[in-house]
């Protein structure tokens, strides 16, 4: 006898051996011993799930000697006919290749024929979607009513194609595709019973790059024993396959957790040395990501998860370094990058954009606190990451690990205070009504050490001072230029105050989304230090609002659609949202006049 490949010589023979589809063979079953079996059924579903096998099934329970009965026999002469494809009462048809109106008519006249050996004529049309409209048409009437004994099944992977006419006449099961347990499952059983030494992770890269079809698996599967012979290997299936290894995966996880560029973009030059398919390798890295982002969600032993039990922990701990918002942005940005690897050239390029884009991730605060920001209604996020190079006068900044949150602000209402000491003090303040940004000088660029300006620089007209010079403002100011976010903050206070060992920031009224910035605890607590370091004496700092600028308010109602953009480019709220999000002011129109409100709104 000719040699037979796996998926033909392991193809389910009943009911209880076909994997993963009990929503259809009971419901099959049942139907037979009530007597309740249909006319005409629909079995729709991807490649490689059962769908023919399924069929096939139902012809020989229909046609056994012992039956009709849900357990064919496979020993009587109609069930080993049906087995080998050469029954006169089954007939399958290939609707892709005979899909006109002639064969459809010819079709007709045969099941106008009794049965020649079973009890039931089956005709099975593959692929039935393929049938030309006058084709479906046709078939209407037989579908509709059939000769006795006669049962049609249609089997389709694309059962949206089918006409409605046809679906209204037949009950429709739908395969689903087979979860990777179950794969992987039935190749174990298999190659136990080939006596192939079949090692669980090249058993897991099968089963995964079947895509829930079990024939595929046998397919692979079979392509892996003529490559490897009887001792199968993960390193050899992958290298069969072109399938990244797990390793390489993992270090794309370490360099983005470690926001190492340099990690990341040698990763790719190894690829292409290795001659891997870089779009295949993102479509692992999406796999790996998805993984890690259920391991995090739902635990490490989750079903959910395709992956064999060997590389569990292994996701478990690289899962513990980020949060569900980092993993969620890492799968959209891969899903970009796979997009821009299928539509566009030098797929090399749009890949190293892409990984690093996930190194830069970390540096990304969420819409939410952005928003949040805008609106000063939630705590205040650092928005951009202080370089590396700070001058040595002001004090140095952590960088947050990826999926660090946000330090919350204390519960008690009012702004907060940071001191030397650890007591802390909260002051009351009403709600003021916002403004429009008030111009101020260009910001200096955060990484170019910047000297401390002259006394005359500091004018009294940009603020009141009490209890402090001119040049000690000048001096604070300019310790903070290594500091982007704390210095633009810092650029709003209309007002200083040094009263003993409390130094006092007022903000205007209007800029209270500002001051809400500036009192989050770490801004706080570098204000502090920088502040004690250049007064040269431990000092309390407090921000509180300036009533008494609201009275200016008023003032900047007239203002040209000219001067609105100007402020509006130099705001710092507005700069930050320009740089995350890449985006540019399209335009500035002055709004009516509030008379609640007293500002010109965008």
């Amino acid at each position: 006898m000719s040699y037979q490949v796996l998926a033909r010589k392991w193809r389910p023979q009943s009911f209880r051996e076909v994997v993963g589809q009990a929503h259809v063979t009971e419901t099959l079953a049942n139907a037979i011993r009530s007597g309740r079996v249909a006319h005409a059924y629909i079995f729709s579903g991807v490649r490689g799930v059962g769908k023919t096998t399924t069929a096939r099934i139902l012809a020989k329970a229909l046609n056994c000697v012992q039956g009709p009965t849900p357990e064919p026999c496979n020993v009587c002469d109609a069930c080993r006919e049906i087995t080998a494809g050469s029954s006169l009462d089954v007939l399958e048809i290939d609707a892709a290749s005979n899909r006109g109106i002639d064969q459809i008519r010819e079709l007709r006249e045969m099941v106008r024929y009794a049965p020649a050996r079973g009890r039931s004529k089956v005709v099975i049309l593959d692929e039935a979607h393929q049938l030309t409209e006058e084709a479906s048409n046709a078939l209407l009437k037989t579908l509709e009513e059939p000769p006795p004994g006669v049962v049609f099944i249609l089997a389709t992977t694309q059962p949206e194609d089918l006409a409605d006419t046809i679906r209204s006449r037949a009950q429709h099961f739908h395969f689903r595709p087979l979860a990777f347990a179950e794969i992987d499952a039935e190749l174990a059983r298999i190659a136990e019973q080939e006596s192939l030494q079949l090692e669980p992770a090249a058993r897991a890269v099968l089963a995964r790059a079947a895509q829930g079809s079990l024939r595929d698996a046998l397919s692979l599967l079979e392509q892996a024993v003529a490559y490897c012979g009887r001792e199968i290997h993960d390193r050899q299936v992958r290298e069969l396959l072109g399938v990244v290894s797990e390793e390489v995966l993992h270090e794309l996880v370490e360099a983005v957790a470690a926001q190492s560029a340099q990690r990341a973009l040698a990763l790719v030059h190894r690829l292409i040395r290795e001659g891997q398919n870089l779009q295949h390798f993102c479509r692992e890295a999406i796999r790996h990501i998805r993984n890690l982002l259920v391991a995090r969600v739902a635990g490490a032993d989750s079903e959910l998860i395709a992956a064999p039990a060997e590389e569990r922990p292994a996701l478990a701990a690289a899962a513990s370094k980020f949060s569900e918002e980092d993993l969620t942005r890492l799968f959209q940005i891969l899903l970009t990058t796979d997009d821009d690897l299928r539509r566009k050239p030098d797929p090399q390029l749009h890949l190293e954009l892409g990984l690093l884009r996930m190194v830069n991730a970390a540096r990304l605060a969420p819409l939410e606190e952005v928003l949040a920001e805008l609106g000063g209604t939630a705590r205040p996020v650092e928005v951009p990451r202080v370089s590396s190079g700070a001058a040595g006068s002001a004090p140095s900044v952590r960088s947050d690990p990826v999926g660090a949150r946000p330090v919350p602000r204390a519960a008690a209402p009012g702004f907060y205070s940071a001191a030397a000491a650890p007591a802390r003090e909260a002051t009351t303040v009403a709600p003021p009504t916002p403004d429009v940004p008030r111009e101020e000088p260009p910001r200096r660029p955060a990484t170019t050490p910047v000297a401390a300006p002259p006394p005359s620089l500091v004018t009294r007209a940009a603020g009141v001072l009490s209890g402090l010079e001119e040049a000690q403002v000048a001096a604070i100011k300019a310790a903070m230029q290594q500091q982007r976010f704390l210095a633009s903050l810092v650029e709003h206070v209309s007002r200083w105050e040094l009263e003993g060992s409390e130094m006092r920031l007022y903000f205007p009224t209007e800029r209270r989304a500002l001051a809400e910035m500036l009192q989050a605890r770490d801004t706080m607590e570098r204000l502090r230090t920088i502040t004690s370091s250049v007064l040269g004496q431990p000092l309390r700092v407090c921000v509180r609002l300036d009533a008494a600028s609201a009275a200016r308010s008023g003032r900047e109602n007239s203002l040209t659609t000219a001067q609105l953009r100007a402020r509006f480019e130099q705001d710092p709220i507005v700069q930050a949202m320009l740089e995350r999000f890449g985006g540019r002011i399209a335009e500035v129109r002055p709004g009516p006049p509030d008379p609640s409100r007293g500002k010109d709104e965008e």
